[in-house]
């Protein structure tokens, strides 16, 4: 054999002996660093990558036809109801029910008449006393209060404005009479209290509202843009 061959043999040999004296632990771990490499990063799937492949392996279970199968329309039509529902849902406990709001709000905001209440103050007295006579004092508390709104309208005091709440119907009633201002703001919170708050009614809530009504309709208002007399 020549030089030139022995050499090679021996290249072979060595080689050989080189290979296997690499134990498998040791070709885990070299192997785990050379993958560590920014070289090899592209190459690993992302989250994305992940998320996709399972998705489209849930849409080709369905059927063989995949996306043109019947159970992926349904599938479809059932989450389409789920995510309309919890919307609905969202929605109502962020604007709640009109019901709770007033129950719960600190400062009720409703309007003082029902809707296609056109009774004058004469027949609203009538309605709160007669309520008051025999015990109804939710009624009493509800149409004094209304009475004395519509009378301050009658009288061109305070605009007889569909929605107005109490609390702005005492205030703007308290320039034309400023010694009542306590009386009416407290009138306007016991209605509030009955009405939206589900507060009970009493006598004492009563005659406050009633005796407020009553010497609202027999006072003679102070017209805020009239001219003060000297003394």
């Amino acid at each position: 054999m020549g030089s030139a061959a022995a050499a090679a043999v021996g290249t072979a040999a060595v080689g050989r002996t080189a290979v296997s004296a690499v134990d498998p632990d040791e070709a885990r771990r070299l192997l785990e660093q050379e993958l560590q490499h920014q070289r090899y990063d592209a190459a690993r799937p992302t989250w994305w990558d992940r998320a996709s492949k399972a998705f489209l392996d849930w849409l080709g279970s369905l059927r063989a036809d995949g996306l043109d199968s019947p159970a992926f329309g349904h599938t479809l039509l059932v989450v389409a109801v789920v995510v309309l529902v919890a919307v609905a849902v969202v929605v109502v406990l962020a604007r709640g029910l009109p019901h709770r709001r007033a129950r719960t709000s600190g400062s009720p905001g409703g309007g003082v008449f029902e809707d296609g209440d056109t009774r004058t103050s004469a027949d609203l007295v009538r309605s709160a006393e007669a309520a008051a006579a025999r015990g109804d004092w939710t009624t009493a508390v509800l149409d004094g209060f209304r009475a004395l709104a519509r009378g301050l309208g009658e009288r061109d005091l305070v605009p007889d404005v569909p929605g107005s709440t109490a609390r702005a119907i005492a205030a703007r009633a308290a320039r034309s009479f400023p010694d009542l201002d306590d009386a009416l703001d407290g009138a306007a919170r016991v209605f509030d209290d009955v009405r939206y708050l589900g507060r009970t009614a009493d006598r004492d809530t009563g005659t406050v509202v009633l005796d407020t009504a009553r010497t609202v309709a027999r006072t003679r208002p102070v017209r805020p843009d009239a001219p003060v007399v000297p003394a």
